[in-house]
């Protein structure tokens, strides 16, 4: 394939990597302001012995820190206050300024959230304006990269600790299979980093610092969790965060407030006898932990809403109230009528401006036991919209298109793109009378089975692989989302990443069609690129080039770069240069051709006289 273009085309890739620098003064004082000493307590207030280190994410104070700083992993319980302190002089001891309590947790994860409600004197904080740090993109971390920790370790005291280090590697959840799920970096820390930030050279936070673990000869590295992992914690449950990505400009992510959902009024107006609410119930911890798919659609006699809650393969009775005397929000559910998981809402977990009632998670094994606490949830309703079903037949095509989204119908053929296990092209079946279509899977000659859903405000796609673990992916009417792997039905599942769906539009290749060989490629042609532990670009071809080639834009996010992609007999070649000079290379010939995907070998380079490093199978798919 003329060399694979002359090695990469040189006039397209003419950056060099700049050499690593040290901290700036300026990002490591703002750091220092927004890192905290937390230190848990119990229901009087009294510390448990224990302390660890935080984040201030967002002005109004909501910190970034580890589950087991603020939990107990192993009988998932949280402890209901968290004492902050706050660095006034770096040469001092931090200061106890503030009370903090979980907003949200992920044991399975290990990360946690923590919002300031009370100043040290227990009295309402009110509106805060605090030092924080912005959150990056931890999926373009490259070994070698300089990261830098911040955290209250205990070497020499009380005091915080800076230590400077570099990423030695990535590796899976077990922490020695293949994957991103951890990092490894060798700055130096103790017991008390737990739950610090992790930043690279531009001072963005890009970890957590978890763990550190004793090898073979006393060797020692330490490990931290990616930001990426905890996007699901930050983006339902925080806000004011400001991402930065690429070195590019800050963006604050908008919050968008579902129709009816009265955010911030109390009670709810949901809650209050109206019938037609649907949305999510999103929990961590505990059994019930997972997405559970609410509808409600009948009134009770004492005025609360009655309906079905479903997760996977568990389908459950499902309630919806407001209890007037408690000044609580209800939504529980059950599979028997006697042991019921419940999600209780307060005051405080309703915003002004959110879509998302936060609360705590209860379960109780009979009607009269006394409930235990077992994690935290978020909930995501809306009511239905006038004139639809009030049964689940609600579910319809006709529902997915009014919502934005596309409609569904039976015999389509979808590609969904998981950034860490591939493309596979689904097929849809017959409708089912939950209104869901189930349908297959197949990746690479293997078939699976599939379940297509509107789930709220989104779309779920589920795929059922050949080994008996699968993949869940929620997008939005974008068709972008996260994705999450499970081992099996009752597994909690863990973050995998981001997903696409395959879609349609004007010059467009026909997503979800088989693609033939060789490819076509025209100007005004969309495609998506999978890079693994990078994620996913949008390509859009805009003109050809001097040869047989087409140049165009990269997207990913609010990340942009430049691209070439070129198609003959032999190969595909498609470059990304991305907005730090960088590049990425995804190659491959005929036989990674499989169904509506194509899938390559791919490479990571500094710069063109790079050899490059390799990432792992990246999948090509048009849109």
């Amino acid at each position: 394939m003329k060399t694979l273009k002359t090695w990469a085309c040189a006039a397209l890739l003419l950056a060099s990597a700049a050499g690593a620098q040290a901290l700036p003064k300026a990002a490591r004082e703002r750091i220092i302001q927004a890192t905290v000493m937390l230190l848990p307590t119990d229901a009087n207030g009294d510390l448990d012995g224990s302390r660890g280190s935080g984040s201030v994410i967002s002005p109004q104070g909501y910190i970034l820190t580890n589950y087991h700083v603020v939990g107990d992993p192993d009988t998932r319980q949280l402890s209901p206050w968290i004492q902050v302190r706050v660095v006034q002089f770096a040469d001092r001891e931090p200061e106890f300024t503030y009370w903090g309590k979980v907003v949200a947790a992920d044991p399975n994860l290990d990360l946690a959230i923590v919002q300031i409600v009370e100043d040290r004197n227990e009295k309402p904080v009110g509106t805060l304006n605090l030092p924080f740090v912005e959150v990056g993109d931890s999926n373009a971390l490259s070994i070698g990269d300089d990261v830098f920790v911040f955290g209250f370790q205990g070497t020499g005291g009380m005091t915080l600790s800076f230590s400077r280090g570099s990423v030695g590697g990535f590796t899976g959840e077990d922490l020695s299979s293949s994957g991103r799920q951890w990092v490894k970096h060798d700055a130096q820390t103790g017991p008390g980093n737990s739950g610090g930030g992790v930043f690279d050279d531009s001072g963005v936070l890009v970890g957590v610092h978890s763990a550190g673990v004793a090898g073979d000869h006393n060797s020692r590295t330490s490990f931290m969790r990616p930001l990426a992992l905890a996007w699901g914690l930050i983006t339902p449950n925080v806000t004011g965060f400001v991402v930065r990505k690429g070195g590019g400009a800050a963006v604050t992510p908008s919050t968008n407030v579902s129709a009816g959902s009265g955010g911030g009024a109390w009670p709810p107006a949901l809650a209050t006898g109206r019938a037609g609410v649907t949305g999510t119930v999103r929990v961590t911890g505990g059994v019930a932990a997972g997405t559970w798919t609410t509808d409600f659609t009948e009134v009770t006699d004492d005025g609360g809403l009655k309906g079905r809650a479903r997760s996977g393969s568990r389908d459950q009775t499902a309630f919806f109230y407001y209890d007037e005397d408690n000044n609580e929000v209800w939504v529980e559910w059950t599979p028997d009528g006697k042991a019921y998981s419940s999600c209780v809402v307060e005051p405080g977990g309703v915003k002004a401006g959110s879509a998302d009632w936060t609360g705590n998670l209860y379960s109780f094994t009979g009607l009269d036991s006394k409930g235990t606490r077992t994690g935290d949830c978020v909930v995501s309703l809306r009511a239905r919209a006038a004139g639809t079903s009030s049964g689940p037949v609600a579910r319809t095509p006709a529902a997915s298109a009014g919502l934005g989204l596309p409609a569904l119908a039976a015999g389509q053929t979808w590609t969904v793109t998981f950034s860490q296990g591939g493309a596979y092209s689904v097929t849809l079946g017959a409708r089912d009378s939950d209104g869901d279509y189930p349908g297959t899977a197949a990746q690479s000659g293997k078939t699976g089975d599939a379940l297509f859903t509107l789930d709220g405000d989104s779309l779920l796609m589920i795929v059922g692989r050949a080994d008996k673990t699968f993949l869940t992916c929620t997008v939005d009417r974008t068709l972008r989302g996260s994705a999450r792997a499970y081992q099996n039905s009752k597994d909690a599942g863990v973050a995998a990443g981001t997903c696409a769906l395959g879609s349609g539009g004007a010059g467009s290749a026909s997503p979800g069609a088989a693609l033939k060989w060789p490819l076509t490629l025209k100007v005004g042609q969309r495609w998506d690129v999978v890079f693994p532990g990078v994620g996913t670009f949008t390509v859009n071809l805009t003109e050809p080039d001097e040869e047989s080639g087409f140049d165009g834009t990269a997207t990913r996010g609010s990340e942009k770069g430049s691209v070439l992609m070129d198609a003959d007999a032999d190969g595909l070649l498609l470059i990304v240069q991305r907005a730090d000079q960088t590049f990425l290379i995804c190659s491959t010939g005929k036989s990674g051709l499989s169904g509506a995907a194509v899938q390559g070998d791919a490479t990571s380079h500094r710069d063109s006289k790079d050899k490059g490093t390799g990432l792992g199978r990246c999948t090509v798919t048009p849109r």
